[in-house]
């Protein structure tokens, strides 16, 4: 799910409820002093400007990648199973705390999944958490892919992938509203080089 779509749920959520947003005060009813969600009628113009401000807001950080062998500066190999990765500190709840009109909505995003569409025409690989930092040979990650053919076969010599952090949402509102929403992607684009491996032979 997209992040505006996210921004669009949460702002419906509070039309509904009839708070969040300023009335016109020719359609407001009150009732013991709140304002009732059936009578309300609100401004186009404020919805708007409220949706695109929560989506300034919001705004999640993309990830940035690593690779092992390094894929992206020099190049990968096929047939080699090519990790990739976060940083341990990018992997952590980002809170965004946002006043609409007189209501406060508390949002809380929670990296849960990264992934790796190879662009190699294979499924995208989608492991739980940041991934694993290349340690020594031999050893094993979730957060890999094997390319099995090299990017010499698309130009300009390279794979267009993407690796993608998804993210789930909680928020609260001051007037007690809340709600879950997600997955949420957020993604970076990455140019992967992949070659075969030349043997040599020795006489």
């Amino acid at each position: 799910m997209p992040v505006r779509n996210i921004t669009k749920f949460i702002m419906a959520a509070l039309i509904v409820a009839g708070l969040g947003l300023a009335p016109q005060p020719a359609s407001a009813a009150t009732v013991g002093g709140a304002t009732t969600s059936q009578s309300v009628r609100f401004q186009t113009g404020s919805v708007g400007t409220a949706t695109s401000g929560m989506l300034s807001a919001l705004a999640l950080p993309p990830p940035v990648p690593f690779f092992a062998p390094p894929a992206q500066r020099v190049r990968t190999l096929v047939g080699v199973d090519t990790w990739f990765w976060v940083t341990p500190a990018s992997w952590r709840p980002v809170v965004r705390i946002i006043p609409i009109g007189k209501v406060v909505v508390t949002i809380i995003a929670t990296p849960v999944t990264l992934q790796l569409v190879p662009g190699d025409g294979s499924p995208p690989v989608s492991c739980p958490g940041p991934g694993t930092p290349w340690l020594w040979p031999g050893s094993r990650s979730l957060c890999s892919h094997i390319f099995q053919r090299a990017s010499t076969s698309r130009l300009p010599g390279r794979f267009s992938a993407t690796v993608q952090t998804f993210w789930t949402i909680r928020w609260t509102s001051s007037t007690g509203l809340s709600g879950t929403a997600g997955p949420v992607a957020v993604p970076t684009p990455v140019s992967l080089r992949v070659v075969e491996a030349q043997a040599v032979l020795e006489r």
